[in-house]
């Protein structure tokens, strides 16, 4: 080896500086070749790769009747790999896939918890036989709607989330694996709880820990309107399009505010566009009724107001007990409209509302001056929204 350096040493002196220029231009080129196809391999990796053995995992445990749902046989009938790309990264606490079930059709499986068989097995067996025991669909329906109906709005809700297990004679501890690590995901629950309130994406179905849902893209205003992106803000078509999506933000408000419902993280890629154009909220893991969420807050201590608040949603604290009240100082409206209209500083949105027509700027800006206005009442919050609207709306009339 040693030999070998000193030849090179020798070599590399005789050489003439613009053979070595040559060398060393080519040697950079070899080099950063290599690392372009090590960074694509690498960036391949988690949206290619690991769907793969999500799926294969998946499948391998439904042929073994260790998981259940009423999409596992169409899933599992589809795993070529092109078919799944992951859309976030697997180290992820959630995995999310998107599904292409055909030239016309994207579906989105999520999973944000896994229950082991063994785990769920154990409440199933017999103590004295040590066994599984021989459960019948109906008795299985009994232990879970003992276990978890409180999770539930209604019973009907409950019979839409046995139907996804899709119970049968083969599967009854299968679908007790799968039905209790769905149920440890709040925004399964959220969604089957909200289907008809058209809030959250329609769901389709499950398979073992992933729930389905209808892909919902987010439309392009609410990822584009940073400062730099090259978005063109003062031309016409662009104003209608981002009125278009002001109008449908506020009216998901409306629908959040009917069904008692506080979206607590505001951001653009969290809203996806339905079928019929409505808005509607794709990480449900942040909705909370004000009930539920009151009574969260109410348990901490606090010394000022913005110790009392969860994500965006903030609350209040009482000064003579020190501890956060149940009562919630902001709405859907002024966090939409601090968040997503209006410039914010903490997430580099320039304000979907920001750049608009001269002629709509003094009623428009009369409104949206609220956003951040401490403890606005509902009934106010809501008569700013009524109006916002309404002017967003003439203006589109007019055109």
């Amino acid at each position: 080896m040693s030999i070998t350096i000193s030849y090179c040493r020798r070599y590399w002196k005789q050489l003439s500086t613009g053979t070595k220029l040559i060398a060393l231009c080519l040697i950079c080129i070899w080099v950063l070749s290599k690392a372009f196809i090590v960074m694509c391999k690498w960036s391949e990796g988690p949206s290619y790769q690991p769907c793969v053995e999500y799926i294969d995992h998946m499948c391998a445990e439904f042929s073994r009747h260790r998981i259940s749902g009423n999409l596992c046989t169409e899933l599992c009938h589809n795993t070529s790999a092109e078919r799944f790309h992951c859309e976030h990264n697997s180290s992820g606490e959630k995995k999310v896939i998107v599904y292409i079930k055909d030239e016309d059709t994207k579906l989105v499986l999520k999973s944000g918890a896994y229950t082991s068989w063994d785990s769920v097995a154990k409440n199933y067996t017999s103590i004295k036989t040590l066994r599984p025991l021989v459960l019948s669909k109906d008795s299985l329906v009994e232990k879970l709607y003992s276990k978890f109906r409180q999770y539930f709005l209604n019973n009907e809700t409950f019979g839409r989330f046995v139907s996804h297990l899709d119970v049968n004679s083969h599967n009854v501890l299968g679908a007790a694996v799968s039905g209790e690590s769905l149920l440890q995901q709040d925004e399964y629950i959220t969604s089957m709880n909200y289907q008809s309130k058209e809030v959250v994406p329609g769901l389709r179905g499950v398979c073992g820990n992933f729930y389905v849902s209808d892909y919902t893209p987010t439309d392009g205003a609410l990822l584009t309107n940073r400062p730099g992106a090259g978005w063109p803000w003062r031309s016409v078509g662009e104003w209608k399009n981002r009125r278009t999506v002001a109008i449908r933000l506020l009216e998901l408000a409306e629908r959040l505010d009917n069904n008692d419902l506080l979206l607590c993280d505001v951001k653009g890629d969290n809203f996806g566009v339905l079928e019929d154009g409505k808005i509607a909220v794709l990480d449900s893991d942040t909705l909370f009724t004000r009930t539920v969420l009151g009574d969260v807050l109410k348990e901490d201590t606090c010394s000022s107001d913005s110790d009392c608040s969860f994500w965006d949603c903030h609350g209040t604290c009482d000064q003579k007990s020190w501890k956060c009240s149940t009562s919630l100082a902001n709405t859907n409206f002024q966090m939409i409209c601090s968040k997503i209209f209006r410039h914010d500083p903490s997430n580099g949105y320039h304000g979907i509302l920001e750049d608009v027509p001269a002629k709509w700027q003094t009623t428009i800006w009369k409104e949206i001056r609220y956003c951040k206005r401490w403890r606005l009442s509902i009934k106010k919050s809501r008569n700013h929204l009524y109006n916002l609207r309404k002017a967003l709306l003439h203006d589109q009339i007019l055109g």
